[in-house]
C-alpha cells in the first residue's frame, strides 16, 4: 500500500503506524538498526529533523521503503469544485 507523505506530521503517524501494525516496541526497532530507542522515538515524534540515512534506517527495519514520484498536476485554470 502507498502512503503519500507531503509533511512531517503525516510521515510520524505513518512510522508509528507501521511500527504498532508489526507490534514491535521502539526499542526493537531501534536494535535491528543499532539506535537507542530515544532516537526512534525522536524520529517518530519530529521526523522533520533527522536525517535522511536514518530515516532510511528506520523505514528498512519497518520493511518500507521511500519512493518518491511526480505530484499529479492540478489544473488551476479550472473552475469545477474541489
Amino acid at each position: 500500500m502507498d502512503y503519500p507523505v507531503r509533511t512531517p506530521e503525516q510521515l510520524s503517524h505513518i512510522l508509528k503506524g507501521a511500527r504498532r501494525q508489526k507490534k514491535l516496541t521502539q526499542d526493537a526497532v531501534g536494535g535491528l538498526i543499532g539506535l537507542k530507542q530515544e532516537a526512534v522515538s525522536v524520529l517518530e515524534n519530529a521526523p522533520g529533523g533527522s536525517s535522511v540515512a536514518r530515516l532510511l534506517s528506520v523505514l528498512s527495519a519497518l520493511g518500507l521503503e521511500l519512493v518518491v514520484r511526480d505530484i499529479p498536476a492540478v489544473d488551476i485554470t479550472s473552475k469545477g469544485e474541489w
